[in-house]
């Protein structure tokens, strides 16, 4: 923990999760900042070291965990690492996000000769299989472990490219549909081995942005597939996972909550007052701290205000809320920013909850 926070921690992360979500008390408002590559800064190994090592990569969730103290720890493939094992290129930059280079399928024949990959043996899915164990016996008895995963809808655009898949959708429907089948085909069998072990899943699919695509595609081409992988998420591990979905999502909140998903994680562009009284009484809410603006080019200071504007907008949320990013934090986030993001859950997002401390109504 910060040596300057003015409050210390009560509870463990696993503790206080637990009571989150059984609705028993608890010390304070849980934080989960999604490190993700950061973890390799922490370390100090380079990304591309980090994103191709099971050790490198536990390693650096804990040592992240034992600097800052948030929520929750996890690794995964997101949906670059299940297009990688089945056959797109994978790029890893020393110092940034691994990203696909060439695209599975170039042309629709292309899907009729890929197979199943084997969750075992394909791409780096052993490696998060690997980390996710060492995880959980390093760090499992205090702090929730967590695998996230890339939804349908982006899976599918890095097997064939954004900007193609896009246009499949619009020209060749039949194709984009048997696209997203492949996608969700690829994933099922790697969910059933994670969930094997005592973890949690996190679906991020930031293709399915209201700002890349209309309601009705979102309700014809995403939901459908978001719900069959949350049924199997749910059925294979007993747990409920988090839909994050990037941009305004707004025209399509109750869909999202229809999907039975245990919380929605929601883009900084959106309101979190707007989200509450549209579906908090349905679902869990997390979000939505800006990761570029505050974390990455803020100060401690602006961090602070930023969650205080959070809390003051979605503490009271009926069925939860969860302190976390809008989005991806960038991985060169300044330290002293996470640890003024997690002084402030401690100091502001106490319970029971005192809305005269960050400027909300008592």
């Amino acid at each position: 923990m910060n040596k300057n926070d003015t409050l210390q921690d009560s509870m463990t992360p696993k503790a206080r999760m637990k009571a989150f979500l059984s609705g028993e008390p608890y010390d304070r408002i849980p934080c989960i900042p999604s490190l993700s590559e950061h973890a390799a800064r922490v370390l100090g190994v380079t990304v591309a070291d980090y994103s191709q090592s099971a050790e490198l990569m536990a390693r650096g969730q804990v040592a992240a965990f034992r600097c800052y103290g948030h929520d929750a720890v996890g690794v995964g493939p997101g949906s670059t690492g299940i297009a990688e094992a089945a056959g797109s290129r994978v790029v890893f930059p020393q110092w940034s996000t691994p990203y696909v280079a060439e695209y599975a399928i170039k042309e629709p024949a292309d899907l009729l000769r890929l197979a199943v990959p084997d969750p075992r043996r394909a791409g780096r899915f052993p490696l998060f299989l690997e980390a996710l164990e060492r995880l959980v016996h390093l760090v499992g008895d205090e702090v929730p472990v967590g695998l996230t995963l890339g939804g349908p809808v982006s899976t599918a655009a890095n097997l064939r490219g954004t900007e193609r898949f896009m246009r499949d959708i619009a020209r060749d429907p039949a194709f984009a549909h048997g696209l997203l089948e492949y996608a969700l085909e690829i994933t099922l069998p790697f969910v059933r081995e994670a969930a094997k072990l005592p973890v949690g899943f996190t679906i991020v699919d930031p293709v399915s942005s209201g700002s890349l695509i209309s309601p009705a595609i979102y309700r014809d081409f995403a939901y459908p597939y978001q719900r069959r992988l949350i049924d199997e998420i749910i059925s294979a591990s007993g747990r409920r996972p988090v839909l994050h979905i990037c941009g305004n999502t707004s025209k399509n909140w109750r869909l999202m909550a229809d999907t039975g998903a245990g919380a929605l994680s929601l883009d900084n562009v959106v309101d979190m007052a707007g989200a509450k009284a549209a579906v908090g009484d349905r679902i869990t809410l997390t979000g939505n701290i800006h990761p570029t603006e505050t974390m990455f080019l803020g100060t401690p200071a602006l961090v602070e205000e930023n969650v205080k504007d959070c809390l003051r907008r979605a503490w009271d949320s009926p069925k939860g809320f969860i302190l976390a990013m809008g989005c991806a934090l960038p991985i060169g986030t300044p330290p002293a920013n996470i640890h003024a993001l997690l002084g402030a859950a401690r100091n502001f997002g106490r319970f029971p909850y005192q809305p005269e401390l960050f400027g909300g109504e008592s």
